[in-house]
């Protein structure tokens, strides 16, 4: 019986041996449980077991018996090293009672409906994916060179560890380990398959030619992963798939069942949740932590909008120290009811924005100014508009049911973007609803705070610049900090001693003092409270927000505009707002985005990046795209210049092209043939063309049957000149063409230059006097 041909190799092994350590590693640095080293044991010892079967002699079914085999001893080897046992345990038949034992209990704790709270069942449970991936890996690199089947097992298992492991630290640099070891060991795959063709064919392949395609699949990897790594991403986050992946993969692990199953693993402190009552205190103490609270995917048009806030709720009433809202209004709004009616809408842009929940328990649903519009059932909290009873004035959105970490939402808001010009245009005919409600001032106002807000005012005629004023003078006389300590055993207003006294606070401070300010001289103002933008990535189309960017900011009215955003606080980057309008270009339609109504405001310039300092930072996303998009072009054209010089030196490019452009049977076009001929010709050969293109440009073309001699003399009488010049190329062709010891290719090439040179002096005489 004729054996069946393997293909063991070694450095694949030792690749493929690579690939499932880091895919081990992976899931080790979730330390969901304790212990999960051992899992990655398991699936190094699957590895090598599938290795050696897949080399041997076996037939499947022994393979199966074996493997099972193999599979039971390693998981007792390495799960009873999860055990600590007593100096007294230390017979073999006693540590193995214990191990089945725990597990039978867990079990039993599993399918009576308790917490499972041992650890033991989880690094069980994870053993054995790890132990089939890794075996059947092994096994199909040996017995079949089956690339995919042997690189995809562990890539799979790391990209779900990726998907379900929630942490704020960055770990994709595992996974582009693993992708540079399987390009590695794709190349090497390759090589061997050419390698068996080549000795079948009796192609001799020395050794140094071995070493140098493996250097080579080792620098095109590493140039690959680089670029892949360096360069931004072209194409805006898919929303779609995203929430089309959540749909589908929601119900695979939830449940209380799944809950107690993996009730002992330990879980990443989770940011919690600020779902904002009616009632809102000033506090002491800003959040600074760093835990990721949510992730907004927006629409292109996002970068038509010189900042964006994610409002939460809105409060209209301050007294005693607080601020209330005082509306009363509440009506359930489901997701299939349409939008809301809200007023002002007529100087508004249409925005689709889809939140990525990170805590647990959210009730409040964040959203861009003014939300019109969810995809989940919400209860409207609102006051009502009296000039138009249709209309709502939103105050929040809560969610019913409640949020989770990995829910998704979206929001359609109507965005205002209006330049200063507008603004300052807009007058004070404001709506009665307005005054009513958003000119409220406490009872005890504090009369030095309305002095200084006409002070600040006082010579400016419009609501806009006098909210400019006040803004300006925050964010330059009141320094941030993050908390704010008041003198015990005094009775202090909190805003008087903010702005007269410590001249520091945090974002609490800053909005409410500004929104009493305006409305003590007359401007209708609101306290709106939420999260800042956060962080974008490159092209604006995901925003990551943190506990840290929890922020308060006042809201001014403007007739015709509506609610307008405005930053005092000293901490944010300024809102600039462009002075006058330039261009409309219309809104693009983005995902989940009905067709907009109206066109999109004018584009704001973009605007330096400014640091904690006040320095404006040179390295704008804009210049680092494009930095690192050169850079990574430039590694691709060195790459190539390695390549060729490596492996074909003498050998042009366009020799390569031509090449490769014939093997793959597309038509060649005149033009491209035209230069394939020129850049096949010896160095002396292409020097003497330009004999031929001065004749050209003479407007006395030669047919081909002309020789070079009687080229170049005809030449000599239409450019006098150059006759001493056209003797050296003619004598330096002649040789290299008829001569064993060749021409000068110097000499030629400096006679092909003047030649070139007296033809364009007498064109260009010709040009300008109309004679030679």
């Amino acid at each position: 019986m004729e054996k069946t041909p393997r293909w063991w190799d070694a450095p694949s092994a030792v690749l493929l041996f690579a690939a499932t350590l880091f895919s081990g590693w992976r899931l080790q640095s979730t330390a969901w449980v304790d212990g999960l080293g051992h899992v990655r044991n398991v699936a190094i010892l699957g590895l090598l077991v599938g290795l050696a079967l897949g080399q041997s002699q076996f037939q499947k079914r022994n393979i199966s018996l074996l493997s099972v085999g193999y599979m039971l001893v390693f998981f007792i080897w390495q799960w009873l090293g999860v055990i600590e046992f007593t100096a007294e345990q230390t017979y073999l038949g006693d540590k193995l009672l214990i191990l089945f034992g725990r597990l039978l209990t867990d079990l039993g704790e599993f399918f009576s409906g308790r917490p499972v709270e041992n650890q033991l069942l989880v690094i069980a449970l994870l053993s054995i994916p790890y132990w089939i991936a890794s075996l059947f890996s092994g096994y199909q690199l040996t017995r079949h060179a089956n690339y995919l089947a042997a690189i995809l097992p562990g890539g799979i298992l790391m990209l779900f560890v990726t998907i379900y492991h929630f942490t704020s630290k960055d770990y994709t640099w595992m996974f582009g380990v693993y992708l540079f070891l399987a390009l590695i060991l794709l190349g090497r795959q390759k090589f061997l398959f050419d390698k068996k063709k080549w000795i079948k064919e009796r192609v001799q392949v020395s050794s140094d030619s071995s070493l140098d395609l493996n250097n080579t699949s080792l620098v095109i990897a590493a140039v690959l992963i680089m670029f892949s790594w360096g360069i931004p991403f072209i194409f805006a986050s898919n929303v779609s798939m995203k929430e089309a992946w959540h749909k589908t993969t929601q119900g695979w692990f939830a449940g209380e069942p799944f809950e107690n199953l993996f009730d002992s693993v330990k879980k990443e402190k989770k940011p919690q949740p600020r779902n904002f009552q009616t009632e809102l205190f000033l506090g002491n103490q800003a959040v600074m932590s760093d835990l990721v609270v949510f992730l907004v995917y927006a629409p292109s048009s996002a970068m038509d909008f010189p900042r964006l806030y994610w409002r939460g709720q809105i409060y209209d009433h301050y007294e005693n120290d607080r601020w209330q809202t005082t509306a009363q209004n509440e009506t359930l709004h489901l997701a299939t009811n349409g939008d809301l009616t809200i007023p002002d809408t007529e100087n508004r842009a249409r925005a689709s924005f889809t939140f990525d929940i990170y805590s647990e328990g959210q009730t409040i649903l964040y959203s861009a100014a003014q939300p019109i519009q969810v995809n989940h059932n919400v209860i409207v909290l609102y006051s009502g508009v009296t000039d138009n009873l249709e209309m709502m004035d939103v105050m929040a959105f809560r969610a019913a049911p409640s949020l989770e970490a990995g829910d998704l939402y979206r929001v359609g808001a109507e965005i205002a973007n209006p330049t200063i010009l507008e603004l300052q245009a807009t007058g004070q005919n404001y709506p009665d609803w307005v005054k009513q409600k958003y000119l409220q001032l406490p009872n005890d106002f504090s009369v030095r705070i309305r002095a200084l807000a006409n002070e600040i005012t006082a010579k400016y005629d419009n609501p806009y610049d006098k909210a400019a004023a006040i803004t300006n003078y925050l964010r330059s006389e009141i320094r941030y900090t993050p908390g704010i300590t008041f003198p015990s055993g005094e009775d202090v207003d909190p805003l008087e001693y903010f702005l007269f006294d410590t001249k520091q606070g945090f974002c609490n401070y800053y909005a409410s003092t500004e929104v009493l300010m305006l409305r003590s001289i007359g401007i209708p103002a609101r306290l709106a409270v939420g999260y800042a933008q956060g962080e974008p990535n490159l092209q604006n189309s995901v925003y990551t927000v943190r506990e840290r960017d929890l922020h308060a900011w006042p809201e001014v009215y403007f007739p015709g505009y509506g609610w307008v955003e405005f930053e005092p606080t000293g901490n944010q980057q300024p809102l600039e707002r462009p002075l006058e309008r330039e261009a409309r270009p219309t809104v693009a339609s983005a995902p989940f985005v009905p067709t907009p109504r109206i066109e999109l405001l004018e584009e704001e310039p973009p605007t330096p990046a400014v640091d904690e300092s006040g320095n404006t930072s040179v390295f704008t996303p804009v210049l680092i795209r494009w930095s690192l998009t050169l850079a990574g072009f430039a590694l691709c054209v060195l790459t190539l210049a390695f390549l060729k010089r490596r492996f074909a030196p003498n050998t042009s490019v366009a020799v390569i092209l031509k090449n490769g452009v014939e093997r793959s049977g597309f038509r060649i076009p005149s033009w491209l043939q035209g230069w394939f001929a020129f850049a096949a010709l010896s160095p002396i050969e292409r020097h003497f063309q330009s004999i031929n293109f001065s004749l050209r440009w003479m407007k006395r073309p030669q047919p081909i049957y002309v020789t070079a001699a009687e080229r170049a003399m005809l030449l000599q009488k239409l450019l006098p000149d150059a006759r001493s010049s056209i003797e050296v190329l003619l004598r330096e062709h002649q040789a290299a063409m008829f001569t064993s010891h060749g021409g000068d290719a110097v000499n030629a090439r400096r006679a092909a230059r003047n030649i070139i040179y007296k033809t364009l002096s007498a064109r260009l005489k010709f040009f300008i006097l109309g004679y030679n």
